[in-house]
C-alpha cells in the first residue's frame, strides 16, 4: 500500500513539474528524472516520463511555434539524432542494476553544466565545433536520462537570439526531438501500452500544471525557486547513485 502511495505521488507530482516547467520556468524536468526513477526503477523511468514531455512540448511549441528560428534548428537538429541513436546503442547495454547510478551521475553533471551556463558568461566557440559536441552529447544524454536541456541552453545562447526566438525554437526542437525518440524507447521496451495508459492519467495534471505556470510566472522568486528545484535534483540523483 505504501508503494503505491508513493508511486501515484511520484508520478502525478512529476506530470504537474513537466507542464508547470514547460510554461515558465523551465529546468524542472532535472528533477523529475531522479523523482520518477524513485517510483519506477530502472530505464523503464525514461520511458514513462517521455510521452509525458511530448504532450507538454506539443502545448509549448503551439504557442511559440512562428518564433522558432528554422536556421538554428536544422543546424543542430540532424547532429542531436545522431546522439540519439548512439545514446539508443548504449542503452541496450546498460545492465539494470547500474542504470540508476548512471542516470544519477548524469543528472549531477547536467545540474552542474547548468549552473555553470548561469554564472558564468561563455566564450563565443566555433560554430560547427559547438553544433557536434552539443549536438552529439545532447542526444546520448535525453536518450538515457532526458536530460539535454542545460546543453541546449550552452548552444541557443550562443546563438544570439532574441527571447521569443529562444523560446520558440527550444519548443519546437524538444518536440520533435522526444517524438524522434518514442520508436527507439519503444523498441527498448521502455514505452509500452502499460505506461502509455499511465500517461494518459497523467495528462490532465500536465495541463494543470502547464496552465498554472502561465499564471505564476510573474509571481515567484525566480532565483530561489531554482535554488530549491536543483537541492531536489541533488537529494534524488544522489539517492539513485547510492541507492
Amino acid at each position: 500500500m505504501e508503494s503505491s502511495i508513493i508511486y501515484i505521488l511520484c508520478i502525478g507530482i512529476s506530470a504537474f513539474l513537466i507542464g508547470f516547467s514547460k510554461s515558465s520556468v523551465g529546468g524542472l524536468v532535472i528533477v523529475v528524472v531522479p523523482l520518477v526513477a524513485i517510483a519506477v526503477p530502472g530505464p523503464e523511468s525514461t520511458g514513462l516520463i517521455l510521452p509525458m514531455m511530448v504532450a507538454a512540448d506539443f502545448f509549448a511549441a503551439v504557442s511559440y511555434f512562428r518564433a522558432c528560428q528554422w536556421s538554428v534548428f536544422f543546424r543542430i537538429f540532424p547532429v542531436t539524432a545522431i546522439g540519439v541513436v548512439i545514446g539508443y546503442l548504449i542503452m541496450g547495454q546498460i545492465p539494470r542494476d547500474v542504470f540508476g547510478s548512471i542516470l544519477g551521475g548524469i543528472i549531477l553533471l547536467m545540474l552542474i553544466v547548468g549552473w555553470i551556463v548561469e554564472k558564468k558568461p561563455i566564450a563565443p566557440l566555433g560554430n560547427k565545433m559547438l553544433t557536434w559536441v552539443v549536438g552529439i552529447c545532447a542526444g546520448i544524454s535525453t536518450m538515457i536520462a532526458n536530460a539535454a536541456g542545460p546543453l541546449m541552453g550552452i548552444y541557443l545562447l550562443q546563438q544570439r537570439m532574441p527571447k521569443d526566438n529562444f523560446v520558440g525554437t527550444r519548443s519546437v526542437f524538444f518536440l520533435l526531438l522526444n517524438l524522434f525518440k518514442l520508436p527507439f524507447s519503444s523498441s527498448l521496451g521502455l514505452v509500452t501500452l502499460s505506461s502509455l495508459e499511465v500517461n494518459l492519467y497523467a495528462l490532465p495534471l500536465i495541463i494543470i500544471g502547464a496552465v498554472i505556470g502561465i499564471f505564476v510566472l510573474k509571481h515567484i522568486n525566480i532565483t530561489l525557486f531554482k535554488t530549491i528545484v536543483r537541492l531536489a535534483a541533488t537529494i534524488s540523483a544522489c539517492r539513485l547513485i547510492f541507492a
